[in-house]
């Protein structure tokens, strides 16, 4: 899986453009800057803007991204801790970050309980997660996402994985994507919210 991340990052370089993802930046907008993780970020268009105002990590499976998104980096003078590593086998310091985002990351569904409860341990009390993904009803659309329906969404798969997490917000929507060659056109998405539970004290 990661020679093929490799070989499509090393064709065409910012796949998915070199702007931030647009709910991305509206909810980061409205929370205080401190800690972020970006999982999966591909070659670094999220983790630019956010490093603007916070202290960011970011890594992606594929070599050929993280090499990418150095270079991304570099050229818009930003700093990022980003490097190289899978979701799947890469379990994060408890309680590190105020905020998670989580775009367009597409697992199937064992993976994704995996990964989840990762992002939700890494999470500190009242920190939040910020998440786009496809919805199932994207399978017969061109403008982008898997073309497995298990590596698609529905707002169940959500409720389940983060039923630990308060909700902040979580819809089903139609959005004209515009971010690369390959998220490019009207596309059926689930934007999510969560924030982790901050544990009552007892005297």
């Amino acid at each position: 899986m990661s020679e093929m991340w490799n070989k499509r990052y090393a064709e065409t370089k910012y796949i998915y453009g070199e702007n931030v993802n647009v709910f991305f930046k509206q909810q980061l907008d409205q929370l205080t800057p401190g800690y972020l993780l970006l999982p999966g970020e591909g070659e670094g268009r999220n983790a630019t803007y956010a490093a603007k105002s916070w202290k960011v990590d970011a890594f992606d499976y594929s070599k050929q991204a993280v090499e990418n998104s150095k270079a991304f980096f570099s050229a818009r003078g930003v700093e990022v801790n980003m490097y190289e590593a899978s979701i799947l086998d890469h379990p994060l310091q408890t309680a590190k970050y105020d905020a998670i985002g989580l775009l367009f990351l597409h697992l199937n569904q064992e993976q994704r309980a995996v990964a989840h409860s990762f992002m939700i341990d890494a999470l500190k009390p009242g920190g939040i997660i910020l998440m786009e993904v496809f919805s199932k009803k994207q399978i017969t659309r061109t403008t982008g996402g898997p073309k497995n329906a298990d590596w698609l969404y529905d707002v169940n798969d959500i409720r389940r994985d983060f039923s630990e997490l308060d909700f902040l917000h979580l819809e089903e929507v139609e959005t004209n994507l515009s971010e690369g060659p390959l998220h490019n056109g009207k596309a059926m998405v689930i934007r999510f919210v969560g924030r982790k539970r901050i544990p009552k004290c007892f005297d």
